[in-house]
């Protein structure tokens, strides 16, 4: 799996579990909503400062948002 599909997983496991919207979760990282679906959906490719924006709306690490799952 390439790393784009596992963070987009990772963010949406994260998000799903904290009963976050997608849409807030774009708010709270001052990202577009649009934008923050096609980094869910491995459709684009997120920078490393973006990564740390959601990592940050989440309260997890940006490692955790890398990480494989089994």
């Amino acid at each position: 799996m390439k790393l784009r599909e596992q963070l987009g997983l990772n963010i949406q496991e994260a998000r799903r579990s904290r009963e976050i919207s997608q849409e807030d979760l774009a708010h709270r990282a001052n990202i577009d909503r649009g934008y923050m679906g096609k980094i869910e959906n491995a459709k684009h490719a997120a920078s490393i400062d973006m990564i740390e924006a959601i990592a940050k709306a989440l309260d997890i690490e940006p490692m955790e948002l890398l990480k494989p799952r089994a």
